[in-house]
């Protein structure tokens, strides 16, 4: 067709941008707002559904604009928008949980408990207190690695799903 595959790698690095903006900001600003810890857990809940749906469009729009896909394709696709969508996610939340609230994971943590299992707060507490509270950029590598994965793996269905009969011979 007449999109070379230089031009699509470059759209989908842009909607791997813009996602991965969004999810910042999705994140970020529930972190400010400083809303009930269910709505924050949500949060990830409605990224992730909004991250399948993206790499779902971006793949179907991959087939209609090349005309085959395979499942190295739509791999490719899932792991360029999920590594773009967890560097950028990972990296906000190391600086904001390092530099801007240190206590934000434990303090969301307590008021979890206490909303939802008030008898275990002081086992919580205790676990709490006796964790490595030691924060590492390794952390930022682990979670973006698992982003990775599920992008893999989101992709890898959308595109046996997707996938071409001439594509897969």
């Amino acid at each position: 067709m007449g999109v070379s595959q230089k031009n699509f790698l470059n759209y989908i690095l842009g909607i791997a941008l813009l996602s991965g903006i969004a999810r910042v900001a999705l994140d970020y600003l529930s972190r400010i707002l400083d809303i009930a810890p269910i709505l924050y857990y949500a949060t990830f809940l409605i990224a992730l559904i909004l991250e399948i749906i993206i790499i779902i469009y971006v793949i179907k729009k991959y087939k209609n604009t090349k005309g085959t896909l395979t499942i190295v394709d739509a791999l490719k696709v899932g792991i360029i928008i999920m590594g773009v969508i967890g560097v950028s996610y990972c990296s906000m939340a190391y600086i904001y949980d390092m530099y801007i609230d240190p206590d934000f994971q434990t303090n969301m943590t307590i008021r979890f408990t206490e909303q939802f299992s008030p008898d275990q707060l002081e086992q919580v507490q205790q676990n709490l207190a006796n964790q490595d509270t030691s924060k590492s950029y390794i952390g930022v590598i682990m979670y973006t690695i698992w982003f990775i994965f599920l992008g893999a793996v989101i992709s890898l269905i959308a595109g046996s799903v997707f996938k071409t009969n001439s594509a897969s011979t």
